[in-house]
């Protein structure tokens, strides 16, 4: 009795995995306004970004509302660094890696994690009867985040501040890449470091604050502020089922 529980969880596990695994070849953005949030479950399935607009905005997680909590600009973000002398250098700020362990002490900081579960987990949730199996990781990116791949079942970011423009890429753009490609700023490659830069195949999505971006697993993301716009804080909400944060545990090596 006790193998055949385990064959039958194994085979559900790999069913698991090979969903879990699939990802698009190409894409549409879809589009869709925050009252519909009850249509998502039927849109995750496309496997496409979607954009959902006029979605309400915490008052939280803005550069002015931590301006207000010393003890968090003090704070260290690197050696002889602190979050209060990156903001108030821009040219620093616009370069400076943030490692994602910053960025989601900065969102509990900020009170993101609870303003998600209470006026956003459900409307995001595939449905309300696996409510259990899922759980939501949050971080908060000032001005910016560098190249990274999604493994959430569902990755969603939703600008606290300024104007964001996010660059997509496709799992199979990859092979174009540096090999140390993750944390960098796409913008700032060049055929130098990138041999085949002018192959890679992106598309732009401007947010602009009560847009949110709905990513499925496998993409390749890029966050940078708008020109011409005041620094973007960017909340980014991962969606995860068991099989996804595994897959998350294991890019970290």
């Amino acid at each position: 009795m006790i193998l055949e529980i385990i064959i039958c969880l194994g085979v559900l596990f790999f069913i698991a995995v090979l969903f879990y695994k699939q990802a698009n070849e190409q894409f549409t953005i879809l589009q869709l306004e925050s009252e519909r949030f009850s249509e998502l479950p039927t849109l995750y399935a496309d496997h496409s970004p979607i954009v959902v607009r006029n979605v309400s905005v915490p008052p939280l997680g803005t550069e002015d509302a931590l301006q207000k909590r010393p003890h968090i600009l003090n704070m260290a973000v690197a050696p002889n660094i602190t979050l209060r002398t990156l903001l108030q250098d821009k040219n620093k700020l616009a370069t400076f890696q943030f490692s994602k362990v910053t960025a989601e002490f900065l969102a509990a900081e900020a009170g993101l994690p609870v303003w998600v579960d209470k006026h956003l987990r459900e409307h995001i949730l595939p449905s309300p009867y696996t409510s259990w199996f899922y759980t939501t990781k949050v971080s908060l990116w000032p001005h910016h985040r560098g190249l990274f791949k999604t493994t959430a079942f569902q990755t969603l970011l939703l600008p606290t501040q300024g104007k964001a423009t996010v660059s997509l890429l496709l799992e199979s753009q990859e092979a174009y890449l540096p090999a140390q490609w993750k944390g960098k700023a796409f913008q700032t490659l060049t055929t130098q470091d990138t041999p085949l830069l002018n192959q890679i195949q992106f598309v732009d999505v401007v947010l602009r604050k009560g847009h949110m971006l709905i990513l499925p697993a496998h993409m390749i993301v890029n966050i940078q502020t708008s020109p011409d716009c005041e620094s973007v804080w960017t909340s980014i909400i991962e969606l995860h089922h068991p099989i996804s944060r595994l897959a998350s545990f294991a890019s970290l090596g």
